[in-house]
């Protein structure tokens, strides 16, 4: 079994079960030949048409049904953590949010993990190696500096191999520790209960600021990646849907009256959500496909007033 197992794990909860269906499509649609695992909870809120397919696509996808009282976003380290101990056969364990779509031939991305643990910088990515909130995080967390960083990396992304098992108990230990300390934010809550405030706060968003810390403070080698990865900076291999209205939840009509195009991010995700997996009716699909073209040309049309 020395052959490397690349297993891409995701977690999503409620309607979000759509968004792991069109990420698999786009993994399977890109090469992907490893093993795809989401980790979801609460059965009867799900998505069903989403679960149901998934559920049926073989040895390929594997649904782990979860009990924790953390919230999904600052659950990613231990539940990375958890697949690795149940299948010894995974050797690199790649973390995608389920609003995340592949678009580019997923051999590029599986090798980011060779040169140590994989970030990709965030919507807000500038945070220079001497800024304030970094030098709180060293005093409060009394973690040794092993890399001097410019960019802020997002949570919504990680590829580790398995020797480098340890980054993700850094990463997890330091989200157990700070999610919910003195900072006034409740890191098992809603997530709307502590991202409260701004950057002022040293721990704003847990999930995201330990993945940093711990990027800091790993002793060995790290990849980083730029901002243009998700989209934020250009076109992305990764586009991520990032805000509070994903794209099966956006009226993109509505929204481009109101001056609003649709983003990169929807016009990818939709290409990737008509197969192999149906999440979506075929009705749905092709009224998307059309409003999306419209709108595109609406916001041209207001951009040249």
């Amino acid at each position: 079994a020395s052959r490397n197992m690349h297993f891409v794990v995701t977690l999503a909860e409620r309607d979000f079960l759509k968004g792991a269906a069109v990420l698999y499509n786009s993994l399977v649609r890109n090469s992907f030949d490893g093993v795809y695992v989401i980790g979801f909870r609460d059965r009867p809120l799900v998505s069903r048409s989403s679960f149901d397919s998934l559920a049926n696509v073989g040895n390929q996808v594997r649904l782990i049904e979860l009990e924790t009282p953390l919230h999904f976003t600052n659950f990613k380290p231990h539940f990375m953590r958890q697949v690795l101990e149940s299948y010894p056969e995974c050797t690199t364990i790649t973390y995608l949010d389920p609003d995340i779509v592949l678009n580019c031939p997923f051999q590029w991305i599986g090798s980011w993990a060779e040169g140590g643990p994989a970030v990709c910088g965030d919507v807000n990515w500038w945070m220079p190696s001497n800024h304030p909130t970094r030098r709180q995080w060293i005093l409060r967390t009394g973690c040794k500096v092993h890399h001097k960083l410019e960019l802020y990396f997002n949570g919504g992304f990680l590829s580790v191999k398995r020797e480098d098992l340890a980054f993700l108990d850094l990463w997890k230990e330091l989200i157990d520790h700070w999610g919910n300390s003195d900072n006034p934010l409740d890191g098992k809550g809603e997530i709307s209960a502590w991202r409260k405030g701004g950057r002022w706060l040293p721990f704003m968003t847990p999930d995201q600021d330990a993945l940093n810390i711990a990027v800091m403070c790993w002793q060995d080698s790290i990849t980083t990646l730029g901002p243009e990865v998700m989209g934020f900076a250009g076109f992305g291999e990764l586009p991520h849907a990032v805000g509070s209205k994903k794209p099966w939840q956006r009226n993109y009509l509505l929204e481009a009256l109101r001056g609003t195009p649709p983003r990169y991010v929807d016009k990818v995700f939709w290409t990737y959500a008509d197969g192999p997996l149906m999440p979506f009716s075929r009705l749905t699909l092709a009224i998307t496909k059309m409003m999306l073209n419209i709108t595109t040309a609406i916001s041209r049309f207001y951009r040249r007033r």
